[in-house]
């Protein structure tokens, strides 16, 4: 995964996107702003120890900085809820596994390789899953 830290990644394709935001309860004003942004990703080793992730679009930057294998509490972007989350990295994969006040569980695993990164986005109780394919600018 060391390789892969600094390069940044802009959205290339997405698919099942809106699906996924209006399955977990975002708006359509809201999905409608974040389906019409073309966001850059990137991840962080940080002089801690620690990794930030950052996304980062005209419309809004969203950074999460966390410890592999320890739970913390974020805020998910698309509505404010407040997750328990955890990261891990295998191999050249960052998980992120989330999940909400009801129990229900997210998991976004985020594939790096040379030119590309692709999150894959499964929920509970969801028979789709999210596919978006970021391609290395820089």
């Amino acid at each position: 995964m060391e390789h892969y830290l600094q390069y940044k990644y802009g959205l290339k394709s997405s698919e099942n996107f809106d699906e996924y935001l209006k399955f977990i309860g975002v708006g359509l004003l809201a999905r409608t702003a974040a389906a019409g942004v073309s966001p850059v990703c990137s991840l962080v080793l940080n002089e801690d120890g620690t990794y930030t992730f950052t996304s980062y679009s005209l419309l809004k930057t969203i950074t999460l900085t966390f410890s592999l294998d320890e739970e913390f509490i974020e805020e998910r972007p698309a509505d404010g809820a407040q997750l328990k989350s955890k990261c891990t990295i295998v191999g050249n994969d960052l998980i992120h596994e989330s999940t909400e006040e009801s129990g229900r569980k997210t998991r976004v695993v985020r594939t790096f390789t040379e030119n590309s990164l692709m999150a894959v986005t499964t929920v509970d109780g969801w028979d789709k899953q999210c596919i978006r394919v970021y391609e290395r600018i820089y």
